[in-house]
């Protein structure tokens, strides 16, 4: 399905929910763009618990055309499977009011399955009836189409693709690498590899630990610098016992604020991405935002978001891949191929990518 850029003529009204801006500056950017686009987008305010959707749209003086979902955790909640159940039909049931009331749904699938899910079959379960429910569905990459489209059991025709936008405009820009060193005091010599981002399971942060220790000769001179908030106390103890007992690698386990960002990144030579199981990252358009060399693994759509600038990715099945993703970084022109990353960078245009997401709500308001 093609897309066309224009701008509707009468400003079409969104909700967009959940309201995740003041973790991920992702639908800051969206709503901004879509704004220049002829677009009014609106955020939930409060909570409610049941049937948030539909009971946001009834209280509102606003009218709305569209609701845009994005994660869908906040509405499946539960730490036991019964639980889970109810929160899940009770989403379902959600969307089937909204849909009644004659306003269209359009859902951004973010990840295959919410991250560390305890019950990944009830959750695929539900997103299967969600994707039949919805009118529209949006991808970031058309790599992971087919493997979505089969999982959820939607035809392809039913999704659009539109990628993320860089976050270029969020954070400050870089600074004097040597500067930036030293204001986070960090040897001013070696290769410092970032991974940055919040702290969870998936991301593969124990298995670079794990590959840091049992090399210390290839990583003699360098720093491993981790920088996030933990998932939960718990997982931040893990991960601050095993890095205290490694030489080399530095742990800044706290939330950093946007005014901050760019030391970190001005202060790297490479960012490490080791996930474990991935379908879109914004922690790797952040790096490349900033046009850092990336190692990752070639999973979901991160080959396809990296183009030609994937020089350091790796095969996630290969036991060696990481490590020597890692070694190929003191090999090769590191600047050339941050270049790259800027150019492949540049493609992520919001305004763009606003263009393209209104498109996609004048296309099922058409035939009101």
């Amino acid at each position: 399905m093609s897309v066309e850029t224009s701008t509707p003529s009468t400003p079409i009204q969104v909700l967009m929910m959940p309201d995740y801006r003041y973790d991920n500056p992702y639908q800051t950017l969206l709503a901004k763009a879509l704004e220049l686009n002829g677009v009014r987008v609106h955020f939930p305010w409060g909570y409610r618990r049941v049937f948030p959707i539909f009971r946001v749209i009834k209280t509102s003086q606003q009218s709305f055309d569209i609701v845009h979902l994005h994660w869908l955790s906040p509405y499946i909640k539960g730490d036991r499977w019964l639980t889970k159940f109810v929160y899940s039909v009770k989403l379902l049931i959600d969307v089937l009011m909204t849909r009644w009331t004659g306003i269209r749904v359009v859902w951004t699938v973010h990840n295959r399955i919410s991250h560390d899910s305890k019950f990944p079959r009830l959750e695929l379960w539900t997103r299967r009836i969600l994707a039949q429910l919805v009118d529209q569905i949006i991808l970031h990459n058309s790599s992971t189409l087919d493997v979505i489209s089969q999982e959820y059991w939607f035809a392809p025709a039913k999704a659009e693709i539109i990628p993320i936008g860089h976050y270029r405009d969020i954070y400050c820009p870089l600074i004097d690498e040597q500067l930036a060193r030293k204001e986070l005091n960090l040897s001013p010599t070696g290769h410092i590899y970032l991974n940055q981002g919040m702290l969870r399971p998936y991301k593969g942060i124990e298995r670079l630990l794990k590959v840091w220790h049992e090399n210390p000769d290839v990583f003699e001179n360098d720093i491993l610098l981790i920088v996030g908030k933990p998932l939960d106390d718990a997982y931040g103890r893990k991960l601050n016992q095993l890095a205290s007992r490694i030489r080399g690698v530095i742990l800044y386990s706290e939330f950093v604020e946007d005014d901050k960002m760019h030391l970190f990144f001005s202060a790297a030579t490479v960012v490490v991405l080791p996930f474990e199981n991935i379908l879109t990252s914004s922690s790797l358009v952040v790096a490349m935002s900033y046009g850092k060399p990336i190692i990752a693994p070639k999973l979901g759509g991160i080959p396809e978001t990296l183009e030609i600038a994937g020089s350091l990715l790796y095969d996630p099945d290969d036991q060696q891949g990481l490590l020597q993703a890692l070694i190929k970084t003191h090999d090769i022109n590191l600047g050339e191929l941050g270049q790259q990353v800027t150019e492949v960078c540049n493609k992520l245009d919001w305004h763009k990518i606003a263009a393209k997401t209104s498109k996609v709500y004048q296309m099922h308001l058409n035939p009101r």
